[in-house]
C-alpha cells in the first residue's frame, strides 16, 4: 500500500512538471512588480522607471515599479526576501543594501542570501570637489596641503554612515591624511554649502557635481571611478593619480527571491543585459549622471560580496557608527 501511494505522489509530481515548464517558459504571462526601496522621484525611482519601460519593451509585458521606501532599504529588501519566487516580484536596489548596511545592522530581516543577483544596470560614479578658492588646484597639492594642516580640512558627508561619509574616509586614509568629516543630512544642504564656499571639500555623485562644476561653483579634483568619465573627460582618476585604493561607487542592480526558476533568472538577466548594453540606454543614464552596466548573475554577486568586505573592514578599522 505505501509503495502504490509513493508510486501515485511520483506521478502526480511527474505530472505536473511539463506545466510547471510550461508556466516558466511563458514567463512573464502577467504584469511584474519591481520594487524600488527608496521615496518616489529620485534618481533610483527614475533608474527604475526607464528600467521598466525597456523591460516592458522587451518582454512584451507590464513590469510597475513599486516605491516600499523605509528602514534605509530593508523594508523593500524584505518584502521582495519574502514574497513569491516565481519571477513576478522584483528588486531594483543600490549595493549598499547588501554592501554597507548589513555592516551596521547585523539584526536586519534580509541577507544577501535570500536572493538570486539577477543583474547589474548602472553605476553611481562619484567625484571629489573642493570649494572654488580652496588654494589647491590639484589632488596632490590637496593632499599636500592637508598633511600640513592636519584636521583643518571640513570634508562634507551625506549623514554618519552614508555611502559619501565612507567614501570621505576611503579618500582620507587612502591619501594618509586626516580630514574632518562634518556630517550633513543628505547631500542638497552639503551642495549648498560646497557652493557658499562654508565647507572644503566634498565627495559628490556626478547629477549634482559636473553642472555645479561646469559652471564654476566650485572645482573637481579627481573621480573615483576605475576609468575617466565621459561626463568628466578632463579630470583624472584617483588610480592614474598614484592612489590605485580610492575607488568607489554605488550601483543599481536587479535580485529575486532565492528559489526563482533558473529560466526565469537566465531570461530576465539575458533581457537585463540587453537593455544594459544599448547605446540609448547608456544615453539615458548617463543623462542623471549614472554610467550603463552589465553583466551576469555570477560578476553580480562576485562583485556584492566583494564590496561588502571593503566597506566592513573599513567600517571596523575606523570604528565608524551608523548615525
Amino acid at each position: 500500500m505505501r509503495t502504490e501511494l509513493k508510486a501515485m505522489a511520483l506521478a502526480g509530481a511527474l505530472a505536473l512538471l511539463p506545466g510547471l515548464a510550461q508556466a516558466q517558459d511563458a514567463w512573464p504571462n502577467k504584469p511584474v512588480s519591481l520594487v524600488v526601496p527608496y521615496p518616489p522621484g529620485g534618481t533610483s525611482d527614475v533608474v527604475g522607471r526607464q528600467l521598466a519601460q525597456r523591460l516592458r519593451e522587451e518582454l512584451g509585458q507590464t513590469f510597475v515599479v513599486e516605491n516600499k521606501a523605509g528602514a534605509a532599504t530593508a523594508i523593500g529588501a524584505t518584502f521582495v526576501a519574502r514574497a513569491p519566487k516565481d519571477g513576478y516580484t522584483l528588486l531594483l536596489s543600490a549595493g549598499t543594501t547588501f554592501t554597507v548596511i548589513p555592516n551596521f545592522n547585523d539584526k536586519l530581516a534580509y541577507k544577501l542570501d535570500d536572493f538570486e543577483p539577477v543583474a547589474p544596470v548602472a553605476t553611481v560614479p562619484f567625484a571629489f570637489v573642493v570649494k572654488k578658492d580652496f588654494p589647491a588646484r590639484t589632488l596632490k597639492e590637496y593632499a599636500a596641503y592637508a598633511k600640513a594642516n592636519p584636521g583643518k580640512i571640513n570634508n562634507a558627508t551625506n549623514g554618519q554612515g552614508s555611502m559619501v561619509h565612507l567614501l570621505g574616509e576611503l579618500i582620507a586614509t587612502g591619501l594618509d591624511v586626516k580630514l574632518t568629516q562634518v556630517h550633513y543630512k543628505g547631500a542638497a544642504p552639503a551642495t549648498m554649502d560646497m557652493i557658499g564656499g562654508v565647507i572644503d571639500s566634498n565627495v559628490e555623485a556626478l547629477t549634482s557635481a559636473v553642472p555645479n562644476v561646469n559652471a564654476g561653483q566650485y572645482r573637481a579634483l579627481a573621480v573615483l571611478s576605475q576609468e575617466r568619465l565621459p561626463l568628466m573627460p578632463e579630470v583624472p582618476t584617483f588610480r592614474e593619480l598614484g592612489y590605485p585604493s580610492v575607488v568607489g561607487e554605488t550601483w543599481y542592480a536587479v535580485f529575486a527571491p532565492l528559489g526563482t526558476p533558473k529560466p526565469v533568472v537566465d531570461k530576465l538577466s539575458a533581457a537585463l543585459r540587453k537593455i544594459t548594453s544599448s547605446a540609448s540606454f547608456g544615453d539615458s543614464m548617463r543623462k542623471i549622471g549614472n554610467e550603463a552596466k552589465s553583466g551576469s548573475p555570477a560578476e553580480l554577486r562576485a562583485t556584492t560580496l566583494e564590496q561588502r568586505q571593503l566597506w566592513g573592514d573599513l567600517i571596523k578599522r575606523l570604528n565608524i557608527k551608523a548615525e
